[in-house]
């Protein structure tokens, strides 16, 4: 054991402690970068020794380094041995560690990475790499943005096509609207056919021979709603029918402000209205200046509730009014009359009323369903009962010299009153859209928020389309 430790020459001879240079160089391990430029800790091959290079650093003396070596050993202090063997390994550790830092500094500086201008030309300037990813994060989101919204609109698109398809294929089985501008008779003939160069748009004899059917119902049914689930009500042969195309014979002429009825590109008709009380005072003057023809006042109503027969309260000055400033005068009367009896007492009292009045439009009875009051006494009686009352009172004005006229909407025309028994008198319809009616019609109210100049409130717009007489 003794010999182990003084055998100087291991100590001394060591070739890791020998090249004092290697440790005193200022610039190889004293520098602050020692890190940065020592190679020496690259080469090494081993550090099991780290603790040697550790403790000759500190004495920078080889021969004094050696003498305490020595001494430590001959004083065979085993508690201290083991205590140094613990500072060697530790600060072996350390050193490991050390000279792994100044290996990636090595290589960092092989690389040119440590070098400003280097890492500029090389384009790795941290400022000018930020800057680029900002830019690049922009452009990123302008992307999604631009793709989110190449979604949105591909989706909108893909909607729309979808919606066009299912309409396509509902209009494909819709029935035809119906084209009252043919009069015929119940029966029509089929058109039978073999020829595939007449079927035209149909691609087959089927799709033909459908349409072919749905033109014959539009002349024997009036069709409510969509084919084939609609309502069919059969025209009457007693009842003389329109030849009108509701669709395109009823329009604004061009520098008129109202409906007018037109045929062949000729204004036929008459721009009328209906007034009540509840449209206040009227300036007859204005209302001529507007361009309305007609003026058709109402005189009295039955109440529907206990069927007391009132005065209009501004009939009088309407109707006075009306014809001073050259309006055409015509009259209704809203009945809620629910037999004969009360048919001929209402036409009675308007006869009592329009009397010394110069009266050239018809005397007109409104007939409505009450959708205020569903127990109204109008409401809830027979169709026999209140075509009665209003046979009864076309007759009594026809008696007196004047021309009746019957107002009803399309479905109270069709469902609560027996047309075969009042067709011979003229009608008024009153419908908002486009009219699904095939009769004869004289007047036609298409809407109920009409404005006219004079008048403070909405009014009722008619077309008037009675022939001269």
């Amino acid at each position: 054991m003794r010999d182990r430790y003084d055998n100087k020459d291991r100590y001394d001879n060591i070739d890791g402690y020998d090249d004092i240079d290697s440790f005193d160089d200022t610039d190889g391990f004293d520098d602050i970068d020692s890190y940065d430029d020592i190679d020496s800790f690259d080469d090494t091959e081993s550090y099991d020794d780290i603790d040697r290079f550790d403790e000759r650093t500190q004495y920078g003396d080889r021969n004094q380094y050696s003498r305490r070596v020595r001494q430590e050993h001959r004083t065979g202090a085993g508690s201290s041995n083991r205590q140094s063997s613990n500072v060697r390994r530790s600060r072996r550790d350390e050193y490991a560690g050390r000279s792994q830092a100044a290996g990636r500094k090595k290589r960092t500086r092989e690389a040119g990475y440590d070098n400003p201008k280097r890492t500029r030309e090389a384009g790795y300037d941290n400022k000018e790499r930020y800057s680029n990813n900002e830019q690049l994060i922009r452009k990123l989101r302008t992307l999604e943005r631009r793709v989110g919204m190449l979604w949105i609109f591909l989706i909108i698109i893909t909607i729309c096509a979808i919606i066009g398809i299912v309409v396509t294929n509902i209009n494909r089985i819709k029935g035809t609207p119906l084209d009252s501008s043919v009069i015929l008779s119940e029966k029509r003939k089929f058109i039978v056919t073999t020829d595939e160069s007449l079927f035209g748009e149909y691609g087959s004899m089927a799709e033909y021979s459908e349409a072919n059917y749905i033109n014959y119902l539009g002349h024997a049914y009036i069709l409510i709603g969509t084919y084939p689930d609609c309502d069919y009500v059969k025209i009457s042969p007693n009842v003389a029918r329109n030849d009108y195309n509701w669709n395109t014979d009823f329009y604004v002429g061009e520098g008129d402000l109202y409906y007018n009825y037109f045929k062949d590109g000729e204004a036929r008709g008459k721009i009328a209205i209906d007034v009540s009380e509840f449209q206040n005072d009227i300036e007859w003057d204005k209302v001529k200046s507007a361009g309305i023809d007609i003026a058709i006042v109402r005189v009295a109503y039955r109440g529907y509730g206990n069927g007391v027969i009132k005065d209009d309260s501004k009939a009088e000055y309407n109707m006075k009014g009306a014809k001073e400033a050259g309006l055409d005068l015509g009259v209704y009367f809203f009945s809620s009359a629910v037999n004969r009896e009360e048919g001929i007492e209402e036409a009675k009292y308007t006869l009592s009323k329009i009397k010394g009045m110069d009266v050239t439009e018809p005397v007109v009875i409104d007939t409505e369903y009450i959708l205020e009051s569903p127990d109204a006494r109008s409401n809830v009686i027979s169709v026999e009962e209140r075509t009665d009352a209003v046979v009864a009172f076309c007759e009594t004005i026809e008696e007196a010299g004047y021309t009746p006229m019957i107002y009803a909407s399309r479905d109270h025309f069709l469902f609560y009153l027996d047309l075969d028994r009042i067709g011979k008198w003229e009608f008024w319809l009153a419908s908002y859209d486009t009219p699904v009616f095939p009769y004869h019609t004289e007047g036609y109210q298409y809407s109920p928020y009409g404005y006219v100049d004079g008048i403070q409130t909405y009014v009722d717009l008619d077309v008037w389309m009675r022939p001269d007489e």
